[in-house]
């Protein structure tokens, strides 16, 4: 094998006649070989002098960790989730075993290119996966390539850099309800604790998990106050409670009505620590409580609704009420103003005519 002297790098003929570059790393001091041979010492001693600038330019990846598979990467990543909500790390888990590793895991993630992202966007979408799904999986595996951009394994993310557009997530238009049909709702439940748990979600606008995880020690029935703490969630199979969604606490004031319900229902507990509490005293279950108590409610109300929609009635109701948009985000304990106004300000049926009332009556104080 031939090799030649050159003043940075080297570049040595192989027996099959083809030319290999190798350089020494100046950070590990080792060196390193170029991922694929060339069929010319001169292209083999271009490559070396771009590899020369990039890194004085401080631009070079590392060659060795482009060429891990991008389920190499994975292990890291998910260790990164840990601290996420058990329902996210059950999302991002199934985004990447079924849709992103059967694609990329074996491909080094120096191969995986901005056409590749887009031939796969195209495939979820001919197979049907729905968009909420596909973004989710876009959004793993460019997650993923962040690390590798950050680890200088690969340039620039083949995902930043994609053409095909991602699909849109179908708006629905969900219902705000009025109190009336809040009341007639939670009157047809079977269980004073059901119908309270309906009225805290319409009128305090916490979140299903908290509701569910809220303790008594939570509740100042003489002050009329709620601190929200936790949230319970059971994604996974087992119950797990946790902090709310934003890891805040928040202490919001209820209605008169709501307090006096709570405290009539406190009331027809006995050794229970748990405000909405199952049979044996324990957290009650979403999925159970939805099938068992909130599905025959609606049926029999006719009131067509998700028991998440309680939480945007609830915003819409406090702005009603002469709320700020600041006001309904700490009450509902957003992150900024904007998750307020876009996801859960809705206009209540009846606003339009309600508003043109009241301009009438300050054109009438016109004369």
């Amino acid at each position: 094998m031939a090799r030649s002297r050159r003043p940075w790098g080297s570049v040595r003929k192989l027996p099959s006649g083809r030319f290999q570059a190798r350089f020494l790393d100046p950070d590990t001091r080792r060196m390193v070989t170029a991922p694929l041979t060339f069929a010319s010492k001169g292209a083999a001693d271009r490559w070396l002098n771009r590899k020369r600038a990039d890194l004085d330019a401080g631009t070079a990846v590392d060659e060795r960790a482009g060429s891990e598979p991008l389920s190499g990467w994975w292990p890291g990543y998910w260790r990164s989730l840990q601290t996420r909500k058990p329902s996210t790390k059950v999302n991002y888990s199934t985004a990447w075993r079924l849709r992103i590793e059967p694609r990329f895991g074996p491909m080094p993630v120096r191969r995986i290119k901005p056409s590749h992202v887009d031939d796969w966007i195209a495939d979820m979408g001919k197979d049907a996966v729905s968009p909420t799904k596909a973004i989710e999986a876009v959004g793993v595996l460019k997650r993923l390539l962040d690390r590798a951009v950050r680890d200088k394994a690969i340039p620039s993310n083949p995902c930043v850099l994609r053409s095909v557009s991602m699909p849109k997530r179908p708006q629905v238009e969900r219902p705000v309800l009025s109190p009336a049909e809040v009341e007639r709702l939670a009157s047809e439940m079977t269980h004073n604790r059901d119908a309270v748990l309906v009225r805290l979600l319409a009128y305090g606008g916490l979140r299903v998990g908290e509701v569910l995880a809220l303790r008594w020690s939570d509740v100042d029935l003489e002050g009329g106050m709620l601190t929200i703490r936790q949230s319970v969630e059971a994604s996974t199979g087992s119950m797990i409670v946790g902090p709310t969604k934003t890891y805040a606490m928040r202490t919001i004031t209820l209605p008169g009505a709501l307090v006096r319900q709570l405290s009539t229902l406190k009331d027809s507990q006995t050794g229970t620590a748990l405000v909405f509490a199952n049979r044996s005293g324990s957290y009650l279950r979403y999925g159970n409580w939805r099938r068992d108590c909130w599905n025959p409610a609606v049926k029999r109300s006719g009131v067509k609704a998700r028991p998440h929609d309680l939480r945007a009635t609830c915003a819409s109701l406090l702005i009603d009420a002469g709320a700020s948009v600041k006001d309904v985000k700490q009450h509902l304990g957003h992150q900024d103003e904007l998750t307020t106004l876009r996801l859960y300000a809705r206009v209540r049926p009846g606003r339009s005519a309600d508003i043109a009332a009241r301009l009438d009556a300050l054109i009438a104080e016109a004369g």
